[in-house]
């Protein structure tokens, strides 16, 4: 749940972001779970005097470096944040493993340091767009806060309000059907008891990770330290979190209207470029949009054809045709 604000986390940098000049990014350290830990908030210096904001959380093995989709929300009168989550890109740091979370409720910590630095900024109105990973921790943060009580209201008033909430390709369930989930829990359960910090090893650049990187067949010129065209190593203690957050949010009920967008067609599994440049080449979007419907009472579906897992890197114009039904949405839910 949200805690008082001042008593948990301390500034301890700020300065021109890596992005460029209309960039400025915020340090913060607070407490983990077990050892001291950083998060990283950017911002565009765009329209600050506006009052509703956009903030972004990226996925898995990600970190924020689409400055596009701000100069995006930018033109749409928005101001424009992004969180590197504890762990991730900016944020990683040598005593920490990159990606590592004990459970996915811990990243609600730097949820609420984004969120009240937003609102010392002078932010009353954000609406939180989320890709893969970062669409579940944006939920279960959701539905952890949805329902503050009146002996918290005084609290609440040091945070904006979220009004809405994007899912771009959200991690809502294993791209695998609830039998096979149900069968490979439990030996996940036991490993993880056992060895909790087992690993699947990260040898060879995913197919996925070619069809974006410059080095290969992609168009993206993103930090490969952060964001390696192997991933990070799979750690089975992690895929555990997901599971267990996936199934906390199956039983929960969010009433923020909600845009759900995802590809129209999934390409796990292929293995030539040109065959996942077809699709979602990371999740299922079946078992997702049933996910999405079974937890957001006000949910609107946008399919994008060809859009890839991470929309937003999909080529032209299909990236465009993601913009665009974002547009018309927030336009409708104003």
């Amino acid at each position: 749940m949200r805690k008082p604000i001042g008593q948990h986390w301390q500034q301890v940098t700020e300065s021109e972001d890596l992005l460029g000049v209309d960039f400025r990014s915020r340090t913060f350290t607070f407490a983990g779970p077990k050892y001291p830990t950083d998060t990283t908030l950017i911002h565009h210096q765009g329209n600050p005097d506006k009052k509703q904001a956009i903030l972004y959380i990226h996925g898995y093995t990600d970190y924020f470096f689409q400055a596009g989709l701000a100069e995006f929300f930018i033109k749409q009168g928005y101001r424009f944040y992004a969180i590197d989550l504890q762990g991730y890109g900016r944020s990683i740091r040598p005593s920490v493993r990159p990606n590592w979370c004990e459970s996915i409720a811990q990243y609600g910590q730097d949820l609420n340091i984004a969120l009240a630095t937003m609102k010392k900024d002078g932010i009353d109105d954000v609406v939180i767009l989320a890709h893969s990973t970062g669409g579940l921790i944006a939920s279960t943060y959701l539905a952890q806060t949805q329902n503050i009580t009146e002996k918290e209201q005084h609290y609440g008033k040091a945070f904006p309000t979220i009004s809405r909430l994007i899912l771009n390709s959200p991690f809502l369930a294993l791209p695998l059907s609830p039998n096979a989930i149900r069968c490979l829990s439990w030996p996940i359960h036991t490993l993880v008891s056992l060895c909790p910090f087992c690993s699947l090893p990260a040898n060879k650049p995913t197919v996925y990770a070619k069809t974006l990187h410059t080095s290969f067949a992609g168009e993206w010129d993103y930090r490969l330290d952060w964001k390696p065209s192997e991933g990070f190593p799979l750690s089975f203690h992690w895929l555990k979190q997901i599971i267990t957050a996936q199934r906390y949010l199956a039983k929960q009920t969010i009433t923020l209207p909600t845009l759900l967008c995802h590809s129209d067609n999934s390409t796990i599994g292929k293995e030539q470029v040109e065959e996942m440049r077809q699709g979602d080449g990371v999740l299922d979007i079946h078992s997702m949009q049933e996910a999405a419907e079974a937890t957001f009472s006000q949910l609107t579906t946008a399919s994008i054809p060809k859009g890839y897992h991470d929309l937003y890197l999909s080529p032209q114009p299909i990236r465009e045709n993601y913009l665009a039904a974002i547009k018309d949405w927030l336009e409708k839910t104003a």
